[in-house]
């Protein structure tokens, strides 16, 4: 593996040193790598980056070491956890589903789990899709694994707010997104991304729940290098590269998978703070202009920032926290339009 893994280095080193920008385009990418190579050494970020501008990659780095060993450094094919971003992935399946007409936003939840208590029969598609359920957050003391949330859910007997009238960021409206795709795809979660929307997406080394062996996975560690053993307790979280992660915000952009107007259905919410399936993201007539989405479990971090009329998507993907991920995309995003921006400091915080 660590032979292969010098081989990825090699290559993918070659390509990121490629002509691809112009004069002007290319003082910018040197300002980028030294922020970034600066912020690197400092100990202030540790992971992958992709910048495109004006509809083109212009910058791909891995900074860093992939595992807590010090041993391992990154490669721009490794993959990583996503954290919450993961979830556009169930989100964009329920709505696939629902233009085949297999389903509607405004079904209840007890159309498909008739099994559940009562709660089920007042929660809609589109409430699991917007946070707005009324579900608590799993007790993550006890659940650890699918059959325990079910199990959780099943006992529960009373909601927290009415559906439709609060925001609560629930990992229970996840599971039960992924569980109602299962349900009436016939498939299991993971054949569903396999079948029905990494081939469109475009998206080639995604892995899904990997197992620790697998090769090509970065792993996450604190700031003494200590790592982390991740065990998701609930299934279905997508592991992507860089690469595999600007195709998927392509698509998203593009509509490749979901419609304009099924696009809209889920970013549209009653308060522009509230979070969806797909994060945050504003929509003009049939064109989405903006989508960001920022992700962590264990030590990993990920920002997605997309701006469709500059033609930008930055994308940062960390496995060793430092609490600024979004002090790094603002910068590069000020660096994009020349303008200041602050200098990155151990003490910042999101």
């Amino acid at each position: 593996m660590y032979l292969v893994r010098r081989i990825v280095i090699a290559v993918f080193a070659c390509l990121t040193l490629l002509p691809c920008c112009s004069s002007a385009q290319q003082t910018t990418v040197t300002e980028l790598s030294t922020y970034l190579d600066q912020a690197h050494q400092a100990g202030l970020f540790n992971g992958n980056v992709l910048v495109a501008d004006h509809g083109k990659v212009i910058l791909r780095r891995a900074l860093g070491d992939a595992d807590g060993s010090q041993l391992v450094p990154l490669t721009l094919a490794d993959r990583f956890y996503i954290g919450s971003i993961a979830k556009e992935f169930d989100a964009v399946g329920l709505l696939i589903l629902a233009q085949d007409g297999k389903l509607a936003l405004t079904d209840p939840l007890s159309k498909f789990f008739p099994d559940l208590p009562p709660w089920a029969a007042t929660v809609t598609i589109d409430n699991l899709l917007h946070y707005t359920s009324g579900l608590q957050e799993p007790d993550w003391n006890i659940v650890h694994s699918d059959a325990d949330n079910w199990k959780e859910l099943h006992a529960l007997q009373h909601l927290n707010s009415v559906p439709g009238t609060h925001y609560a960021y629930s990992n229970n409206n996840v599971f039960l997104r992924r569980r109602v795709i299962e349900k009436v795809s016939g498939m299991s979660f993971e054949e569903f991304l396999v079948k029905r929307e990494f081939p469109k997406a475009g998206i080639r080394n995604a892995v899904i729940d990997p197992a620790d062996a697998e090769p090509l996975i970065a792993k996450s560690f604190d700031a003494n290098h200590k790592q982390d053993a991740p065990i998701a307790p609930i299934s279905g979280w997508v592991c992507l590269s860089l690469d595999d992660f600007l195709r998927w915000s392509d698509c998203i952009r593009d509509f490749c998978l979901i419609t304009p107007s099924s696009t809209r259905q889920i970013v549209t919410t009653q308060n522009p703070a509230w979070q969806t399936g797909l994060g945050q993201a504003e929509m003009k007539g049939d064109q989405l202009l903006s989508h960001v989405h920022d992700g962590s479990v264990f030590h990993y971090r990920a920002l997605l920032m997309m701006d469709a009329p500059k033609g930008r998507t930055i994308i940062l993907l960390s496995n060793q926290n430092q609490n600024n991920i979004y002090d790094i995309g603002n910068a590069i995003d000020a660096m994009l339009d020349h303008k200041a921006y602050s200098p990155l400091s151990a003490s910042k915080n999101d």
